[in-house]
């Protein structure tokens, strides 16, 4: 009985939204909180990819956005979508966030800081993987505008672990040339 009890809660905390409203709330409380454009891409990482929105209900909350005018739609030059709450998704953001749970929230909150971090630094920082026969390279190319800051290329033991720290350098690119740069500039001594 207990072991049951116990599934059945650890369940509905692996739960990922599947009610189109929580969905729509959540969007919205989303876009409300970064307050700039997001492009489709970026808000279905955000979203779907994290597993907090299932992917059915999160096309069927976007199409429902769209036809209610909670959120501008504007059409990039790759053709991709970019969304942008209104005032009147902003309203109802604010007005019905209660709705949708405070772990919810706080969670997608969380998964977009880090999303939006990620999609920013990617634009300076390109990382790429080299599969070689003992290992994987792990190549790290940081940029600022059209002058290179810092190349690097690391050995890893396998490709998942090549990507572990790709991942890492890719959340805080600006930690990995400050501890270079510690490491290679001597330190003044008294």
């Amino acid at each position: 009985m207990r072991d049951e009890n116990l599934k059945k809660i650890s369940g509905l905390a692996d739960r990922t939204v599947a009610d189109t409203t929580t969905a729509n709330i959540l969007l919205c409380y989303t876009l409300e909180q970064i307050g700039e454009p997001i492009d489709s891409e970026l808000l279905y990482d955000i979203a779907v990819s994290s597993g907090i929105i299932n992917y059915f209900t999160f096309q069927e909350a976007l199409q429902i956005m769209e036809e209610t005018e909670v959120v501008n739609v504007v059409l990039q030059k790759n053709g991709e979508k970019c969304y942008s709450i209104t005032e009147k998704g902003l309203e109802s953001a604010q007005r019905l966030q209660h709705l949708a749970g405070k772990s919810y929230r706080e969670r997608i909150i969380r998964t977009a800081s880090v999303a939006l971090k990620r999609h920013k630094n990617e634009e300076q920082v390109k990382v790429s993987y080299e599969p070689i026969s003992q290992g994987c390279h792990l190549h790290v190319k940081m940029l600022d505008h059209q002058l290179t800051l810092l190349e690097l290329t690391l050995f890893t033991p396998d490709e998942y672990q090549a990507k572990l720290l790709g991942e890492k350098i890719l959340t805080n690119p600006s930690a990995l040339y400050h501890d270079v740069m510690q490491a290679v500039m001597p330190k003044e001594e008294n």
